[in-house]
Protein backbone atom coordinates (compact mmCIF):
# COMPACT_ATOMS: atom_id res chain seq x y z
CA UNK A 1 0.00 0.00 0.00
CA UNK A 2 1.24 3.38 -1.18
CA UNK A 3 1.51 6.16 1.23
CA UNK A 4 -1.96 8.43 0.46
CA UNK A 5 0.33 12.07 -0.18
CA UNK A 6 2.13 10.25 -2.92
CA UNK A 7 -1.06 8.65 -4.47
CA UNK A 8 -2.38 12.32 -4.36
CA UNK A 9 1.21 13.84 -5.80
CA UNK A 10 0.54 11.09 -8.46
CA UNK A 11 -3.70 11.93 -9.37
CA UNK A 12 -2.45 15.46 -9.52
CA UNK A 13 0.13 15.27 -11.47
CA UNK A 14 3.06 16.61 -9.31
CA UNK A 15 5.24 13.67 -9.38
CA UNK A 16 7.76 14.08 -6.80
CA UNK A 17 9.51 12.64 -3.73
CA UNK A 18 7.73 12.71 -0.79
CA UNK A 19 10.28 12.37 2.43
CA UNK A 20 9.21 9.89 4.56
CA UNK A 21 10.63 8.23 7.83
CA UNK A 22 13.25 5.76 8.29
CA UNK A 23 10.48 3.42 9.73
CA UNK A 24 8.25 4.00 7.38
CA UNK A 25 10.91 3.10 4.69
CA UNK A 26 11.49 0.23 6.52
CA UNK A 27 7.93 -0.91 6.71
CA UNK A 28 7.60 -0.53 2.89
CA UNK A 29 10.65 -2.40 2.34
CA UNK A 30 9.53 -5.42 4.42
CA UNK A 31 6.10 -5.30 2.85
CA UNK A 32 6.17 -7.11 -0.23
CA UNK A 33 8.76 -8.77 -2.93
CA UNK A 34 11.12 -5.92 -4.82
CA UNK A 35 11.15 -5.50 -8.56
CA UNK A 36 14.25 -3.88 -8.04
CA UNK A 37 16.78 -3.14 -5.63
CA UNK A 38 19.84 -1.39 -4.90
CA UNK A 39 22.37 -0.02 -2.28
CA UNK A 40 20.22 3.16 -1.89
CA UNK A 41 16.81 2.46 -3.59
CA UNK A 42 14.16 -0.03 -3.93
CA UNK A 43 10.66 -0.50 -6.05
CA UNK A 44 7.93 -2.85 -4.58
CA UNK A 45 6.87 -5.66 -7.18
CA UNK A 46 3.08 -5.58 -6.11
CA UNK A 47 1.70 -2.34 -8.77
CA UNK A 48 -0.67 0.01 -6.69
CA UNK A 49 -2.41 0.44 -9.84
CA UNK A 50 -1.63 0.05 -14.16
CA UNK A 51 -1.57 2.48 -16.20
CA UNK A 52 -3.65 3.05 -19.56
CA UNK A 53 -0.43 1.64 -21.67
CA UNK A 54 0.23 -2.00 -19.36
CA UNK A 55 2.44 -0.53 -17.49
CA UNK A 56 2.13 -0.89 -13.30
CA UNK A 57 2.52 1.67 -11.04
CA UNK A 58 4.89 0.83 -8.37
CA UNK A 59 5.99 2.75 -5.06
CA UNK A 60 9.43 3.73 -4.73
CA UNK A 61 11.65 4.66 -2.37
CA UNK A 62 14.90 6.02 -1.86
CA UNK A 63 17.67 7.16 1.01
CA UNK A 64 19.76 10.02 0.70
CA UNK A 65 22.30 11.62 2.83
CA UNK A 66 20.09 9.81 5.69
CA UNK A 67 16.71 10.88 4.78
CA UNK A 68 14.19 8.93 3.01
CA UNK A 69 12.07 9.14 0.65
CA UNK A 70 9.35 7.66 -1.62
CA UNK A 71 7.07 8.09 -4.88
CA UNK A 72 4.73 6.41 -7.21
CA UNK A 73 6.65 5.35 -10.42
CA UNK A 74 5.98 3.08 -13.31
CA UNK A 75 7.69 -0.13 -13.74
CA UNK A 76 9.64 1.14 -16.69
CA UNK A 77 10.80 4.21 -15.16
CA UNK A 78 12.95 2.74 -12.63
CA UNK A 79 16.40 3.62 -14.66
CA UNK A 80 14.74 7.14 -14.33
CA UNK A 81 14.53 7.36 -10.49
CA UNK A 82 17.20 10.03 -10.03
CA UNK A 83 16.48 12.29 -12.64
CA UNK A 84 14.03 14.09 -10.15
CA UNK A 85 16.16 15.35 -7.42
CA UNK A 86 15.04 14.32 -3.88
CA UNK A 87 13.97 17.57 -1.43
CA UNK A 88 16.41 17.89 0.99
CA UNK A 89 16.66 20.08 4.03
CA UNK A 90 19.20 23.40 3.40
CA UNK A 91 22.07 22.56 5.20
CA UNK A 92 21.75 24.62 8.77
CA UNK A 93 17.91 25.17 8.10
CA UNK A 94 16.14 24.85 11.62
CA UNK A 95 13.32 22.65 9.88
CA UNK A 96 11.16 23.22 13.23
CA UNK A 97 11.07 26.79 12.40
CA UNK A 98 10.58 26.39 8.94
CA UNK A 99 7.74 24.70 9.65
CA UNK A 100 6.17 27.47 11.39
CA UNK A 101 7.51 30.22 8.46
CA UNK A 102 3.99 32.59 7.87
CA UNK A 103 1.81 31.70 10.64
CA UNK A 104 2.97 34.50 12.97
Amino acid sequence: MAPPQIDQDWDSGQHQWREITPLAYQQLLKATTLLYRVRDAFMQAEPVDVLAGGDGLYVCCKEQQGFYFARLLPGNDWCKRDSLPVPLPKAGADLWLESFKGEF
